[in-house]
């Protein structure tokens, strides 16, 4: 199961916060050293007052009578012979009664103090040559709490320093820490939950859109600056998708009507048999058809990559093949065709069927373009270019920019679908080729293939 984005924020603010909380110390203690806040008053010893005191109470033992010893425990040894001038003192703070084991003078000093009680005190001994000697008292809690434990003298050591980092993640610690780290987990969620907010909104609204409601796009009021790029994406995703299913509609419906028109004049002519020209005009009309069915299948199995686009391919034999097919028809129309090959092989990378519905498609175009008794010229160059040079009509300059648009045909009359060269033009292009048309000198039209050579 994936962990939410709102989970790893706040793991991540939180791991931070506590970072930053154990780093604190590591601050201070880098000020007090640096002398960058002398207000405080605060200098490097007073960082192993908190050790020592601990060592202290650790070393407390109450008697079955009920008074308190301060019975050196092996630990407050050990630090004891590594700092000869440190003092410790536990005083009933109720009585003032010493505990045995601690210091007379240190016990004495804090006599001095009368009937002043304090719960915590930082202090220096007057008489002391060592100006920066620092003592420290407090009242202990259970089971000790009516006892005063001081400490003076003591002297920094990097353990100490361990000791105040460790003693902010021991339970008593994270429990005092507790409000403020529970409270911090709170507010990074809610921050985290409000900042997602734009994004778990966008989310929902890109779950509601399908093919009927493409025309709906996330709104970017309120996206967050690092989020925008995304959405924007997206929302130009969505325009790439609505315009090529708008498309894929309109061709679909398209494709359906104009059909309809090559079946309608098949149907004409089977109502009005005429053994003169029947034949002809069956086939002729057939073949149209058929062409037109080849390259919406060609061109579909291509895009869904259904069909093989890196076949080494001969593209005179392609060529020649297509115009030997169309040579019955050619001869019925009472039409001519010269084919033009190129001195040598020419090898081309693509799917066979395509091509040849490219071939078959211009040839067609020519054929009805060129005037009776006329020769339609299919010419292949050492460039891997095809071209169909008819010799009809031509085509008019307005007419250059429209000729392969789906379904445009130069008028009502036209014979045809609109479809093939629109088709051509995608199949050539899916070859990385390009397909153009110019005018023939003296009248009619050059359709030229330009495709990617093979060099051998």
């Amino acid at each position: 199961m994936r962990r939410s984005l709102s989970f790893r924020l706040v793991a991540v603010l939180l791991s931070a916060q506590v970072i930053a909380f154990g780093a604190i110390p590591l601050f201070t203690f880098l000020i007090s050293i640096s002398g960058g806040a002398p207000a405080s008053n605060m200098t490097i010893n007073d960082w192993a007052q908190g050790h020592a005191y601990d060592l202290v109470v650790g070393s407390l033992v109450r008697a079955a009578d009920g008074s308190v010893r301060l019975d050196a425990s092996p630990a407050l040894r050990a630090y004891m012979a590594e700092q000869p001038r440190l003092r410790v003192a536990a005083i009933d703070a109720r009585t003032r009664a010493v505990a045995h084991g601690s210091s007379p003078e240190l016990a004495a000093t804090l006599a001095g103090l009368g009937k002043i009680e304090a719960a915590s005190l930082r202090f220096h001994i007057s008489d002391d040559e060592d100006e920066n000697s620092r003592g420290y008292a407090y009242r202990t809690a259970p089971p000790f709490e009516d006892m005063l434990i001081a400490v003076y003298g003591y002297s920094f050591q990097w353990n100490d320093l361990l000791f105040v980092i460790g003693s902010l993640f021991s339970i008593p610690g994270l429990l005092s820490a507790s409000p403020m780290i529970f409270g911090a987990v709170a507010i990074a969620w809610l921050m985290v939950r409000r900042g997602l907010a734009p994004l778990r909104a966008a989310a929902a609204e890109v779950s509601r859109i399908d093919l009927d409601s493409l025309d709906q796009r996330i709104p970017q009021a309120g996206i967050p600056g690092e989020v925008a790029p995304f959405v924007t994406a997206v929302n130009q995703a969505i325009d790439r998708l609505s315009a090529g299913v708008a498309t894929q509609r309109r061709f679909t419906a398209n494709a359906a009507h104009e059909l309809r028109t090559p079946v309608a004049i098949l149907r004409a002519r089977l109502e009005t048999y005429d053994d003169v020209t029947f034949t002809q005009e069956l086939k002729r009309d057939v073949r149209r058809i058929q062409t037109i069915v080849e390259q919406l299948l060609t061109a579909a199995r291509i895009s869904n990559a259904e069909s093989a686009m890196d076949e080494e391919l001969d593209l005179s034999a392609i060529v020649l093949t297509m115009v030997a097919d169309y040579m019955p028809l050619v001869i019925e129309n009472r039409r001519h065709i010269e084919f033009d090959p190129p001195p040598s092989t020419v090898l081309v990378r693509g799917n066979r069927r395509a091509l040849e519905c490219v071939v078959a498609n211009l040839i067609d175009n020519a054929l009805r373009a060129e005037p009776e008794g006329g020769t339609v010229l299919v010419q292949v160059g050492r460039d891997a270019t095809i071209r169909v040079i008819d010799h009809g009509e031509g085509i008019s300059h307005d007419e250059l920019s429209k000729i392969f648009e789906p379904f445009w045909r130069k008028d009502e009359h036209s014979r045809g679908t609109g479809l093939g060269l629109s088709i051509a033009k995608d199949l050539v292009e899916l070859h990385a080729g390009m397909i153009s048309v110019t005018p023939t000198p003296g009248g009619g039209a050059t359709f030229e293939v330009s495709l990617e050579r093979i060099l051998t």
